[in-house]
């Protein structure tokens, strides 16, 4: 009963990873929007906005580290196993960087939702640093895959976008030129990107 339910959530992962990477990119737009620019007011000051952004952010991390465990798994990866002790496979660790980074997401939402500030943003750092590398991570592997080739420089564009709006964010409140319309302009693409990767997705099919 229990691999029947596991193999049940396998496929389901399988199909729709085209869906789950377009609604978190969405989310992470509406996320950007509340979070940045904030036309709700402050969300340090207004629990309102904070949740509704935290709630965002959070989902959009669950939806994107699931697209990455789903991608992998629609591709086969990781492949055969290692022909010697030792021998690294990148994408085992990007789907354990995609779980993770779901997890967090899902602890994003319920600090977010009981305006617990601190471990919200600790939980928003550690899922936007996790799903963009672990998606690079599988982009590696699916670059040498005869089936996912097509889609390792799209999966690794957005991963290296993620690590771009990362860095934007963490620069906001250092410097004064790094204005509050560039950091979401930079959030956003990397919004827009995985929507862009999940319109692929649904698109490509993996050759039997």
């Amino acid at each position: 009963m229990k691999f029947k339910r596991l193999g049940a959530i396998v496929n389901q992962l399988k199909q729709t990873a085209g869906t789950l990477a377009i609604l978190g990119g969405l989310l992470w737009i509406a996320y950007t929007v509340l979070g940045v620019l904030q036309p709700l007011g402050d969300a340090a000051m207004n629990p309102m906005a904070f949740s509704m952004a935290g709630a965002a952010g959070g989902a959009a991390l669950v939806l994107h580290g699931l697209a990455v465990v789903g991608v992998a798994l629609r591709y086969g990866l990781p492949g055969e196993e290692p022909p010697r002790f030792g021998a690294v496979i990148p994408s085992r660790y990007g789907v354990a960087m995609g779980w993770v980074g779901a997890l967090a997401g899902l602890l994003a939402i319920a600090t977010a939702l009981l305006s617990l500030e601190l471990p919200n943003n600790a939980m928003q750092l550690f899922g936007a640093v996790l799903t963009p590398l672990g998606a690079m991570l599988v982009a590696i592997e699916a670059n040498g895959s005869e089936q996912a080739y097509r889609i390792a420089g799209p999966l690794f564009l957005v991963g290296a976008l993620g690590m771009v709006s990362l860095l934007a964010q963490a620069l906001l409140p250092l410097t004064s030129w790094m204005a509050p319309v560039y950091v979401a302009l930079a959030m956003a693409v990397y919004g827009f990107a995985w929507v862009r990767f999940g319109s692929l997705l649904a698109t490509s099919v993996p050759e039997a």
